[in-house]
């Protein structure tokens, strides 16, 4: 009988050194907590890194998502497409707007939106009338692609901007789990319109909460700056004297300089973290390559995968065991798990408002019966690697 940890190891975890500590405490100590010059500092040091002239700091990046299409003019009259493969930031913030989300299939090997599949679903859900894009269902003006780079895979982006720029489609990439991923020797944050980014607790990087937008339109980014702090002309911290003008009803998504001193350190320790992760994914890769009925993650053969996660997906009908007892017994051994994503359409929520019909998604179906993320993060130990390398084994090896 296998012995079990005696503490519970996570699926992920942030990796937070002293020097961010001590940035952050310098931070408190100044008095200036909120949006000021390290917001602005981590956005020029974000910007440099990914190659991006213009960078829009933000609270989240479900926030970043909603300024993207703002600024793009989406209202209730409209329509996006994204995959059905995805957390519900992605969706939601389409639905802020009364617009209505419409759902890709994915690809069986990285469980991505691809080129067929945005083409295959809007030749199936979609009219075309030389000028403008319209959904079937409701006849909504189609207006933007919200591909979703998943697990550090990236998406076919060449492709996508093709058929967009052929429909007349905005393209906002989803690069929660793209930092610092690399498609075709071109780092994500430049390819479409815009590109959005998380610094969530478990993302490549973190600011505790937050996110980054970057894109090549200078006018919008103008707006999304505006319209992240309430519409006010000025950031406060740029402001001469109390004077101050609402131009436009924004929001309040503005990242602060706590956050930001984080993530000023993070972006800095960043390649040592995407080292460790992609170090210990090849162990992995290395020691269950002979396992049975076991699908594994692979190298990303257009670029450079993030190794955000470390998705496998058990064959039931193959392996001794299917993946919710997998699930259930890992945690029994102290090992945390998680699931990357269950589908928008199985969700009670979209189901009710969109009403999707989840035989025209088979293979995020079968995704959803099979997938499970285990252990990566750039905190973990050896023996971390090796319980997880050892349990796994032990009820997945014949």
């Amino acid at each position: 009988m296998l012995t079990s940890r005696k503490t519970f190891l996570p699926f992920a975890l942030p990796s937070i050194s002293e020097d961010a500590i001590e940035e952050v405490a310098q931070v408190l100590r100044s008095g200036w907590v909120t949006s000021g010059p390290k917001v602005k500092q981590f956005e020029m040091e974000f910007g440099d890194y990914v190659g991006s002239k213009e960078t829009i700091a933000v609270n989240s990046a479900t926030a970043g998502l909603h300024l993207a299409l703002e600024a793009i003019g989406l209202t209730q009259d409209d329509a996006a497409i994204t995959s059905a493969i995805t957390f519900t930031a992605t969706t939601e913030v389409i639905c802020y707007f009364g617009a209505e989300p419409i759902l890709t299939d994915v690809d069986p090997i990285q469980n991505l939106l691809t080129p067929d599949s945005l083409r295959q679903t809007i030749e199936m859900r979609c009219n075309w009338d030389g000028k403008v894009l319209r959904s079937k269902k409701t006849g909504k003006h189609v207006k933007a692609v919200l591909p979703v780079h998943l697990a550090g895979y990236t998406c076919d982006m060449e492709g996508i901007l093709e058929i967009a720029r052929s429909y007349n489609l905005y393209v906002i990439e989803d690069a929660a789990h793209a930092f610092p991923a690399v498609h075709k020797n071109v780092m994500i944050g430049n390819w479409g319109d815009f590109t959005v980014f998380s610094f969530y607790a478990t993302k490549g990087i973190t600011t505790g909460e937050g996110g980054m937008i970057t894109t090549k339109h200078k006018a919008a980014a103008d707006r999304m700056r505006k319209m992240r702090l309430h519409g006010i002309n000025r950031d406060a911290f740029n402001r001469p004297g109390w004077y101050y003008e609402v131009v436009d009803a924004g929001y309040k998504y503005n990242m602060t300089d706590i956050a930001a001193a984080l993530g000023i350190v993070q972006l800095k320790e960043s390649h040592a973290f995407w080292d460790r992760r992609t170090e210990i994914a090849q162990t992995y890769n290395r020691e269950f390559s002979n396992l049975k009925g076991v699908k594994l993650p692979k190298n990303d053969l257009n670029g450079l995968h993030s190794w955000h996660l470390y998705r496998i997906e058990i064959d039931p009908k193959v392996a001794k065991i299917g993946r919710d007892s997998f699930v259930e017994e890992l945690r029994e051994r102290n090992i945390g798990t998680s699931l990357h994503f269950i589908p928008i359409f199985e969700h009670p929520y979209y189901k009710k408002t969109f009403q999707y019909d989840r035989k025209e998604y088979p293979v995020a179906c079968s995704m959803y019966d099979r997938s499970v993320s285990l252990p990566l993060f750039a905190g973990m130990t050896k023996s971390d690697e090796k319980d997880v390398i050892d349990s796994v084994k032990s009820l997945l090896d014949f």
